[in-house]
């Protein structure tokens, strides 16, 4: 099986696929929850004798001309994220409904942005530190490679997993209205950690292959082969993983299910990527080099230049 070979077309269908994705985060952007925005997350249960809807919710803050961001269905009751109430508006909602209060939470602002600023630093934090990590641990790579381009290659397909998940997410919260809350932060740090993983097993095995390499074998055969090995073992945990998080995504909570739905989508995209984006990169990048990389460049920009 000779996978490699194909390498241009996967690394084709991937770059159009991560350009929709930020068209589609330029054009409809991320649908963000009060976690990020500021606003006012109410829960409440039903009184023994009555019933609650999600219309009535609605007709209730609609009358007094707050809008609602968020209703989620809990455990006999339901979590609303709205814009900024005052606790007098919140006793008249609560009445209203004829509801128990569960709890109720406000959040500024300025601690919307500070999460936001937050989550934004530990997933920078996260690309720092694994490309480092894997620069350190693929050092010894027979001096066949420089072991940052592990790194760098392994980091371009995480961005790749990372934006076709956020890319996904822009469009759902147009078409259902799903928001992005500190939970889809968890799921993304979780989504590169679970793509780096997938990765590092191809790499690994790519290094392994390099230093075992008898038969003086080329760059190309032994990532090929590195693949072959390792494809059924990435595909069969993956598998289970989703068939895991699909269960609990059919029958889990509501205030889970996108989490878990996030999840699903970067296990499948992260093991795409460890076999498709992330090995040919790092064929590319060495063939680049071998062919005289930025210095070939530059000197066919100058006798073109000259040319004219």
């Amino acid at each position: 099986m000779n996978i490699i070979k194909k390498r241009r077309i996967f690394l084709t269908v991937s770059g159009i696929v991560t350009v929709i994705s930020i068209i589609s985060l330029l054009l409809f952007r991320l649908n963000l929850s009060i976690d990020f925005t500021g606003g006012s997350r109410l829960e409440v249960a039903p009184d023994a004798d009555t019933k609650i809807t999600k219309e009535q919710i609605e007709n209730v803050y609609s009358s007094k001309s707050i809008n609602v961001y968020s209703i989620q269905q809990t455990e006999g009751g339901y979590r609303i994220s709205s814009a900024l109430l005052s606790d007098s508006s919140k006793d008249e909602i609560v009445k209203k409904l004829k509801a128990k209060e569960r709890s109720f939470e406000v959040l500024g602002p300025t601690i919307g942005n500070e999460t936001r600023d937050k989550a934004l630093f530990a997933v920078f934090l996260s690309i720092i530190a694994i490309t480092s990590y894997i620069a350190f641990a693929f050092r010894k790579s027979g001096g066949q490679i420089s072991s940052w381009k592990f790194g760098v290659s392994a980091i371009v397909a995480l961005m790749h997993d990372v934006l076709v998940t956020l890319g996904l997410f822009s469009i759902f919260g147009v078409l259902f209205g799903v928001q992005v809350d500190v939970l889809f932060i968890t799921a993304i740090l979780t989504i590169m950690g679970f793509s780096v993983h997938d990765t590092i097993v191809v790499f690994d095995r790519i290094r392994e292959n390099i230093t075992n390499n008898i038969k003086g074998s080329s760059f190309e055969t032994i990532i090929n082969n590195s693949i072959v090995e390792t494809v059924a073992r990435s595909l069969n945990t993956s598998i289970t993983v989703v068939f895991v998080l699909f269960t609990m995504a059919l029958f889990g909570g509501e205030t889970i299910r996108w989490f878990i739905i996030a999840f699903m989508i970067g296990v499948i995209v992260g093991t795409y990527s460890s076999i498709f984006i992330a090995s040919p990169l790092l064929l590319e990048w060495h063939n680049f080099d071998q062919n005289g990389g930025f210095k070939k460049l530059k000197t066919s920009f100058r006798k073109r230049f000259r040319g004219k």
